[in-house]
């Protein structure tokens, strides 16, 4: 089972401003309302107490079926892999960790050329992020130029999950027939529609558009799913100043009304269904004209979005370990630090985009790989230390006395991998001992991405439950030519 660990440390709103983004969320959905296209999902509205105006699908949500719409939403949800070993359980403010996918270019971990995504770039960032010990959910980074586009949204899920053992999310390209499709290529890893609910493998991360409107295909994939009770993210992109007010303040209102808008959909397709409630509050840049993802207000809204989450106690979609920058360099560490950091603390329960450079349209493996060895270094600092006898070392400094040494002592020996967290990545030997080999960070990540590519083990698939699924696209293909 994978732990995570504690996050919620971080606060900058007050009890008051609180509730006054919590009013602000209730009157934009009470009185604004949201464009829902699916007549179904109108009438389920409608026959739950919600004010409909049919002809221009405007749905406004009263209080009382928000707020009892929370309430049924599960407060805990497991994550399972393939492999039970990598399970995780979501609960209060505990965080884990993975990439997101969709970035139309990939950086070659190789050439340093920057091209348009593969397949082969899927099943490399999956092989990746199953390997790497702090990544706890997998998603496929890039996307796949190199085959036609109506396949992407089925080879996605199909390559990611026969190159992991972890937890996949799969990216909601909307359409309900393609959902139910993605549905039964987990049906068949898992053995039956019962094992999977009881142990769902995948989740999906579902985007609606920004502002307050939820399109006929997404409304599809969103019932679909709820319907067979796996869990779901729902998270839209507000971009201050463009799709959402240019202030902080309100970017987030708009979005998590847009956001609990399909809490309470899921909630009454199948209550109890498992829901992620967050958004990805972004800026547009407008000296350049471009959206930006790391930047000191979206941190703030990163902050602020958890503490909302937290009032409402569900469970939250952050994101970290991501860069505006176009390469691998100073400016994409040092914003994927400290945008882990601020996402970790302030207790988002998942935080996704780790890879991302360029504002999300090119990834990264190298930065992937180092972002893992940054949550080691969170994940340290998080255990806190010990002060207890054997910590505090009285006896064993008596016994060393005046101008002696601990290093071969046992009390170092038994206490120094408690202790201490040795990193992998980042030298930290002498001057004279680097001086010899010379490699820099970088060098250092390429190598271990080549030996985990070439080593690491993952259990595969069965052939005969790959022919099921790879007949299973072929038909759902053949049903829409």
């Amino acid at each position: 089972m994978r732990t995570g660990f504690e996050g919620g440390q971080i606060k900058i709103l007050s009890r008051d401003q609180i509730l006054s983004i919590h009013n602000a969320i209730l009157k934009i959905m009470g009185e604004i309302g949201v464009q829902i296209q699916h007549e179904d999902a109108l009438k389920i509205l409608y026959n739950a107490g919600a004010d409909i105006d049919f002809k221009k699908q405007i749905v406004k949500f009263p209080e009382n079926l928000v707020m009892e719409s929370i309430k049924k939403t599960p407060k805990n949800i497991r994550f399972c892999g393939r492999n039970p070993d990598e399970d995780f359980i979501v609960d209060s403010r505990k965080v884990f960790f993975g990439p997101c996918s969709g970035a139309p270019s990939i950086i070659d971990f190789e050439t340093g050329e920057h091209r348009a995504g593969k397949l082969s770039d899927m099943a490399n960032v999956a092989k990746l992020c199953d390997a790497l010990q702090n990544i706890d959910f997998v998603m496929g980074l890039t996307s796949a130029s190199d085959i036609p586009s109506a396949l992407i949204p089925l080879y996605e899920p199909y390559i990611v999950l026969s190159n992991t053992c972890k937890h996949v999310q799969v990216f909601c390209y909307g359409d309900g027939e393609l959902t139910k499709t993605i549905i039964k290529i987990a049906e068949l890893i898992s053995g039956d529609i019962e094992e999977l609910r009881k142990r769902p493998i995948i989740s999906l991360y579902d985007e609606p558009q920004s502002p307050l409107f939820v399109g006929r295909e997404y409304v599809e994939s969103l019932i679909e799913w709820c319907s067979v009770g796996l869990p779901i993210i729902y998270a839209p992109i507000p971009i201050s100043g463009a799709n959402a007010p240019v202030t902080l303040a309100g970017n987030i209102a708009q979005g998590c009304a847009e956001s609990l808008a399909g809490l309470v959909l899921a909630q009454l397709v199948n209550p109890g269904t498992p829901f992620v409630f967050g958004t990805v509050p972004l800026i547009l840049n407008m000296r350049y004209g471009v959206v930006s993802y790391e930047t000191a207000e979206t941190l703030l809204m990163q902050v602020m979005l958890a503490q909302i989450a937290d009032f409402y106690q569900l469970p939250s979609w952050g994101t970290g370990g991501m860069s505006d920058s176009k390469i691998l360099d100073e400016q994409a560490i040092a914003e994927a630090s400290i945008s882990l950091v601020i996402s970790s603390l302030s207790g988002h329960s998942l935080i996704h985009d780790l890879g991302f450079l360029e504002s999300a349209k090119s990834g990264s493996l190298e930065l992937i790989a180092i972002c893992d060895e940054l949550i080691s270094i969170l994940k340290r600092f998080m255990r806190g230390v010990r002060v207890d006898d054997e910590t505090l070392a009285i006896d064993t400094l008596r016994a060393v006395g005046y101008g002696g040494s601990f290093l071969s002592l046992k009390h170092t020996i038994r206490n120094l991998p408690l202790e201490y967290m040795m990193s992998e990545l980042m030298d930290k030997s002498s001057w004279t001992t680097w001086s010899k080999h010379r490699r820099t960070l970088v060098q250092n990540v390429r190598e271990k991405i080549r030996r985990i590519l070439k080593e690491h083990y993952v259990e595969p698939i069965p052939s005969n439950i790959k022919a099921s699924i790879e007949n299973l696209i072929k038909n759902y293909l053949k049903s829409k030519a």
